[in-house]
């Protein structure tokens, strides 16, 4: 195995499908699952923050609801907080599981809230978008008309997403977050997100990577039908690389459970995605011209083609429009309206 599981409570209540314990994992921070039903996922593991004053900011709070909530003043409680103690909010990406909470910590506290410039305007397009602006996408990724209705977003999901909470603090690469006496850093990690942000506790030696990298999972690359498609797949390697420095530093993801051997968790993710890259170009091997849907139909999918839908199929044609952007930018591939072909110079 490339990883050591530090977190073997955590593996051992992810094997079971149960939900784990809230730890503390170092001198200053507290590991809090927050549910999210009915999501593959099952949690989001959210972390508290602390520092001598007993202050606290919470890393990625989750899914909104009345049993996460419950969940989170659980955490607190054990961590000998309360929601007084909460100064800060920070979300690593614009993701419900990650964001949906944020409000309403930030309405109980007043507490202020963190993200990446780039997620902020991201969700201010959902604000003024409308259900059928998915169309661009959908036509160039040469999605069937059948299909078109069932990946567009609805417009309950669109007013979901535009009630989501605006950072009142920017996150840029290299800040340290707003926590006195302690020393936390921002690293930009574009590729799961435009915006995604890693956090580096300098102190308790502890790097929260949010959705960026996981231990078993392989994160979803791609940014949908409603961001800036700006070779996504590029973007992740460069952040994978950035993740080189901290590889003695515990990893404390977002899902499933914390580890050590970041540098070869990045090298295994990047290995897995050029191997993904390699199989789109088998596929055009033996056609003249295909859409994306086409070739993300003929593609290996953990779950199978035929049972993506809705959220999961948009992520697969996203991933797969990314890898065909990408391999497009080295001219191997080219990609004209909806006809993706292998670069015949």
């Amino acid at each position: 195995m490339s990883i050591t599981i530090t977190g073997t409570i955590q593996k051992a209540a992810w094997l079971e499908k149960s939900m784990p314990p809230v730890e503390q994992v170092g001198p200053h921070v507290w590991s809090v699952p927050i549910g999210f039903t009915g999501n593959p996922v099952r949690y989001t593991l959210s972390y508290l923050l602390t520092n001598e004053e007993g202050e606290c900011v919470v890393i990625d709070p989750g899914w909104d609801s009345a049993e996460g909530r419950d969940q989170m003043a659980a955490g607190l409680d054990a961590a000998g907080l309360s929601f007084d103690s909460i100064i800060g909010v920070v979300s690593t990406h614009l993701h419900p599981d990650h964001l949906g909470m944020v409000s309403h910590l930030a309405e109980c506290t007043g507490a202020w809230i963190g993200m990446h410039p780039v997620e902020a305007r991201t969700l201010e397009r959902f604000a003024v978008e409308s259900a059928g602006d998915d169309g661009t996408a959908l036509d160039r990724w040469g999605v069937p008309d059948a299909a078109r209705e069932s990946l567009s977003a609805s417009p309950r999901m669109l007013a979901s997403m535009s009630r989501l909470a605006r950072p009142t603090r920017l996150l840029e690469d290299g800040d340290l977050l707003a926590l006195p006496g302690r020393n936390v850093r921002v690293i930009a990690t574009p590729g799961h997100t435009a915006g995604h942000i890693c956090l580096v506790d300098l102190d308790d030696r502890l790097i929260m990577t949010g959705d960026h990298v996981l231990p078993r999972i392989t994160p979803n690359v791609g940014l949908g039908t409603r961001q800036d498609n700006s070779n996504a797949l590029r973007a992740y390697y460069s952040s994978l690389e950035a993740m080189i420095p901290w590889d003695d530093f515990e990893v404390c993801p977002a899902h499933e459970y914390r580890f050590h051997g970041l540098a070869q968790r990045s090298r295994d993710l990047h290995a897995h995605h050029e191997e993904r890259a390699q199989e789109i170009i088998d596929v055009l091997a033996g056609a003249s011209e295909l859409t994306v849907w086409q070739i993300a139909e003929r593609l290996t999918w953990s779950r199978g083609w035929e049972g993506l839908d809705g959220g999961n199929l948009i992520s697969a044609l996203s991933e797969t429009a990314s890898h065909i952007e990408y391999l497009a930018s080295d001219d191997r591939l080219t990609w004209s309206g909806r006809a993706v072909a292998l670069s015949r110079a």
